[in-house]
């Protein structure tokens, strides 16, 4: 979303000027919600909470204070907090499906499934996924994250977890030998 999207939505969401809502967006880095939340804070310190009614006789001249309605903001706060982090759990979701685990071994794919796949399993069953894994490695299984996450990081984590498990292989075929 454009800064001056932002700003209009603001200001439309907050009931202020459009200047206001792109002061008060520049005020917090652009952070969106945390704008509004400055923004309520301000408009509820400058605006006089009275209610002056249409009572006669001689309560008619007093002015009464209104009782604070917090409660619809403190929600609409929450609210909104909680769609800022819907939306980050669905942008997990979506990239937990557009990447793979990959299992090769000799050069072969042996098997490739959504990121997703392995999290299910190792919440279901950490303990076997994590023997499975290991003995995996011992194995010439080498694991990999593929798609447009770009894990090269993670992947060369991974590459040096097979090479540990080939030195180690190698070290006790050594030890059987002598």
């Amino acid at each position: 979303m454009e800064r001056y999207e932002m700003a209009e939505l603001l200001a439309k969401k907050a009931n202020v000027t459009l200047e206001e809502a792109r002061q008060a967006l520049i005020d917090n880095n652009w952070d969106l919600l945390d704008a509004m939340v400055a923004l309520e804070r301000a408009h509820r310190a400058a605006s006089a909470s009275v209610d002056i009614g249409a009572e006669t006789g001689p309560e008619a001249d007093t002015v009464r204070p209104v009782k604070n309605v917090s409660g619809r903001k403190h929600q609409q706060i929450f609210t909104n907090g909680f769609a800022v982090l819907w939306r980050y759990v669905k942008k997990l979701f979506r990239l937990s499906l557009d990447n793979d685990f990959t299992v090769v071994r000799n050069g072969k794919e042996l098997l490739s499934v959504p990121v997703l796949v392995l999290v299910v399993l190792l919440f279901a069953s950490i303990g076997l996924m994590l023997v499975v894994l290991l003995a995996g490695l011992f194995l010439g299984c080498q694991y990999h994250f593929t798609g447009r996450l770009g894990a090269s990081g993670l992947n060369s984590v991974m590459d040096k977890a097979s090479d540990l498990a080939e030195d180690i292989k190698e070290s006790f075929t050594d030890k059987k030998d002598e």
